[in-house]
């Protein structure tokens, strides 16, 4: 591959990120705390690991981003303009929000099986939305 090439897929890629005002690399970083998150939360489920140490920071942390992101990326297609990237950005909040908040109840002390779903619940419809919002982004 010849350095003219290299600047070509560099220019091509970030053509791809800048449209939509970021949007597209938002919600990338999005996706991977979202990964963060759900490698921390099964690793205290699955090996029933206590509240404290390394995993349930990570997990706290990378949630704390996720919120972040949603944000940013709401702001993001504001900016753009873009009214069905917009929506899916206020469906992407609550559905980050709805998790964050049963999360708070599951590992508050109220460990009931309805609030670990409805963190699960939030954590796919979270996940869903980010990735419609970044193909959606790219592809446009």
């Amino acid at each position: 591959m010849s350095s003219r090439s290299l600047l070509d897929v560099y220019n091509t890629m970030a053509s791809k990120f800048s449209r939509n005002q970021y949007t597209p690399a938002l919600a990338a970083a999005e996706l991977a705390c979202l990964i963060i998150t759900y490698v921390a939360g099964m690793g205290i489920a699955i090996y029933k690991l206590p509240l404290l140490g390394v995993p349930i920071t990570a997990h706290i942390y990378a949630a704390a981003f996720d919120v972040i992101f949603a944000i940013s990326l709401y702001g993001s297609s504001t900016r753009a303009g873009n009214l069905p990237l917009r929506v899916l950005s206020v469906l992407d909040i609550l559905s980050v929000l709805g998790a964050a908040f049963m999360g708070l109840f599951y590992f508050g002390g109220f460990s009931i099986p309805m609030y670990a779903l409805g963190m699960g619940t939030g954590f796919i419809f979270t996940i869903v939305f980010t990735s419609a919002i970044l193909f959606y982004a790219l592809r446009r």
